[in-house]
This record gives structure tokens, C-alpha cells and sequence, in this order.
């Protein structure tokens, strides 16, 4: 009996498959010796999961998804580190006032975000969990507050809806909407 090629089941491989990535590339990664076992997969998690996602692209020969990537990630790095600078808020720990949004959360966010964008909610849910987990272990660690994380992860996914196209038509498409007065999701279908 020939073997069922079917799409979802595909799209679950590639997100398990960049998340396994990742993970991998997590080992290579360091924090200071004072931090908990969380913490540093935390640390780690955030930088390899934009690597594995960076490096899977060029794998895979999308040098225009790669670029997109890039682009939204540099984005998402330059507006963290500029409101951290600007809003001032205190971490709760105390130990300094550069707490929103955390950077932490937005790098991971961002691959997430771009995988979605890129690829669909399928590939996606994978990344959006160790993203989550990211932005656990910096509220376990009394490094953010929960609105810091989401900040970070709302930073990430409008950058990355500006600057990243769908590799190929879908039939759902989910949006996240975010504007002054509240937030939402927008969901259109084709067919």
C-alpha cells in the first residue's frame, strides 16, 4: 500500500523538525553559572530557535524566506532594544529598569512568528510552544513580568506580518490585529 503524503501531517513534521533543531543548537549555547536549569534553556532556546529557523531555510534553498526572516528579526532586535531604552520599566527583580519588552521573548517569538507566516499555523505550533516556554522561564526567573513577554511576542509577530510573504497560497489564513483600542484575530478562508 503506497504511503499517504498528507499536507498537515507534513507541516507537523518541518515545525517538529525546526524545533528539534533548535534544541539542538541550544547545546552550544551558555548563561552564567548562577542561573537555574530553566533559565539557561530559556537563554539558549531564545537565540537557537531563530538559528535552527535561519539555518533550515538555507537548508532547504529558500534564500528569499531567509532574507525575510533576517529582516524581521533585525527588526524586532532594533524596536526591543530601543524601547527598552525608552519605557523604563522596572524589572521585578529590581535589577534594572530595561524590562519591557523582553528580548528574550521576542527573539523566540520571532521564529515562531515567521514560521507561521511562512509555512502555516501547522509548522508553527511547535515553535509557539518552546517560544512559550521562552517566556516562562523569564517569569520564573523574576527577570519579566507576563506583559513584558506578551510585549516581546507582539513586537515580534508585527514585524514579522509586515516583513515576511507567504510561501504559498493557503486556503486559511489566520492574522493576528492589534491597534490602539484592543487586539484580536482576523481568520479568512479560500476556496
Amino acid at each position: 500500500m503506497p504511503a499517504m503524503n498528507i499536507p498537515m501531517v507534513d507541516s507537523c513534521r518541518r515545525g517538529l523538525a525546526l524545533l528539534g533543531l533548535g534544541a539542538a543548537l541550544s547545546l552550544s549555547f551558555s548563561t552564567p553559572v548562577r542561573a537555574d536549569g530553566h533559565e539557561r534553556a530559556g537563554t539558549a532556546l531564545s537565540w537557537a530557535l531563530p538559528a535552527g529557523v535561519a539555518g533550515y531555510e538555507l537548508y532547504q534553498g529558500d534564500r528569499e524566506g531567509a532574507l525575510q526572516f533576517g529582516k524581521a528579526f533585525v527588526v524586532t532586535l532594533g524596536a526591543t532594544e530601543v524601547l527598552k531604552r525608552t519605557t523604563g520599566v522596572d524589572r521585578p527583580n529590581g535589577k534594572d529598569d530595561d524590562a519591557f519588552p523582553s528580548g528574550h521573548a521576542a527573539r523566540a517569538f520571532s521564529a515562531a512568528a515567521y514560521v507561521h507566516r511562512r509555512h502555516g499555523i501547522e509548522a508553527a505550533w511547535p515553535m509557539y510552544l518552546a517560544a512559550g516556554y521562552v517566556g516562562w522561564t523569564r517569569v520564573h526567573a523574576d527577570e519579566h513580568r507576563w506583559r513584558d513577554v506578551l510585549g516581546g511576542a507582539a513586537l515580534s509577530a508585527a514585524a514579522t506580518w509586515w516583513l515576511v510573504d507567504p510561501k504559498q497560497e493557503r486556503r486559511v489564513t489566520v492574522l493576528p490585529l492589534i491597534g490602539p483600542h484592543g487586539a484580536g484575530v482576523e481568520v479568512s478562508a479560500r476556496w
